[in-house]
């Protein structure tokens, strides 16, 4: 079996390989030299329009029981909300807000070491990504660990639910939805060659990789589904550097034979000293689990909405159902519009993108959120919910 056909990957077993091209995503044009990056901005332009993907789903039926522990492997409550005469139910993390109950979610980081092989002309360039760097980033941040932020100190992911419900929960506001400190997993470890890759390098020699969606995905699940996560544990499968056709997705998938609920996030990380604040370090991870607190399973429908703000001259209808909370600011034409929200922790600046509160998408006016508000961590970006498209 020649290594040249083959993304391949290693979890510690005899190593597993995908080999067929039209199932798992391969690119049409294989490209074996390494593209140059001559124009830095531009090509960060073009890596930031790759945007966020939400992959799987599992049908609603299935997730909106709050009182059936059978099927989940963490907390979920279910509301709804109704607009133009539409009644919308949305299942999110947690125990309901009203009950007071905090809730502490166990994950798993799963470091994804990968190694772009064969390319160059005569098949003679390598390089390894190591996410090293990358995962003690996301260790040490607002995403885990507690900071500042408009409405108090705390975690990221805590604080946008209790902006969003600080109406909505118990009157001493003990409601809680808290990320414990994750479980570091053994590398997995992946060899990327042309038919499943780009290779890319700057000017000054930084190397950049970009891999197939679904050959991506497609190790994940294998992954997950070989017992390598407990029911209860999160999975963050992470690459420095290393982008998937996307910058970050979260999915959903219940397995044949299997009566779990389960939920992933992959994220790229990318080195705030090569790229710009837009994309660097933690933005896409904010971004990815946010949308993973709101719509963990991908089934929460809302009215379809135009990208904001309004009056840009670039907005179009995003075509998106989902309560995808990144994706109003973190995805379409007018992304740039929402620098990322700079958030200082231990010396450390991180980089969060701004995300859309649940109130924007009910159409809510004046907003229920606290403050008013329609987004965090900025609270400042979105004044006016949503605007439905034509």
């Amino acid at each position: 079996m020649k290594w040249k056909s083959l993304l391949v990957f290693a979890l510690g077993v005899p190593a597993l390989a995908i080999a067929n091209p039209t199932r798992t995503g391969a690119r049409k044009e294989v490209r074996k030299e390494v593209e140059k990056i001559t124009d830095r901005h531009a090509w960060q332009q073009k890596l930031r329009a790759n945007g966020f993907k939400a992959r799987g789903g599992i049908d609603k039926s299935e997730t909106e029981r709050d009182d059936d522990d059978r099927n989940r492997s963490f907390p979920h409550f279910t509301q709804s909300f109704t607009y133009g005469g539409v009644n919308y139910p949305y299942t999110m993390v947690g125990y309901p807000p009203r009950s007071g109950r905090s809730t502490t979610v166990r994950s798993v980081i799963v470091p994804m070491k990968v190694t772009f092989a064969y390319f160059g002309a005569s098949g003679e360039v390598s390089h390894t990504f190591d996410p090293g760097p990358a995962v003690t980033s996301i260790v040490n941040s607002p995403l885990y660990k507690d900071a500042s932020f408009a409405n108090g100190r705390g975690q990221f992911g805590d604080q946008l639910q209790r902006a969003a419900f600080w109406n909505q929960m118990d009157r001493h506001h003990s409601w809680h939805v808290r990320m414990d400190r994750p479980r570091i997993a053994k590398p997995l470890e992946i060899v990327v060659t042309p038919e499943f890759g780009v290779l890319a390098q700057d000017s000054d020699g930084n190397f950049f990789g970009d891999m197939s969606i679904d050959a991506t995905d497609a190790i994940i699940n294998t992954y997950i589904q070989a017992g390598e996560i407990d029911p209860d544990e999160l999975p963050i499968f992470v690459t420095d550097d290393v982008t998937a056709e996307a910058l970050g997705y979260h999915s959903a998938s219940q397995y044949a034979g299997s009566n779990v609920l389960q939920t992933y996030i992959w994220t790229s990380w990318l080195d705030p000293t090569l790229v710009d604040p837009i994309v660097a370090d933690v933005s896409t991870f904010n971004h990815e689990l946010a949308e993973w607190l709101n719509d963990p399973y991908i089934n929460n429908i809302v009215p379809t909405w135009n990208y904001p703000p309004p009056g840009d001259p670039r907005v179009v209808c995003s075509d998106n159902p989902f309560l995808e909370v990144g994706d109003p600011e973190g995805n379409g034409p007018t992304y740039n519009d929402f620098p990322t929200v700079p958030i200082t922790l231990a010396g450390v600046t991180y980089h969060l993108q701004d995300i859309a509160l649940l109130q924007w998408f009910t159409g809510e006016s004046p907003s229920s959120a606290y403050g008013g508000w329609y987004d965090f961590p900025a609270t400042t970006y979105l004044t006016q919910p949503f605007v439905p498209c034509p």
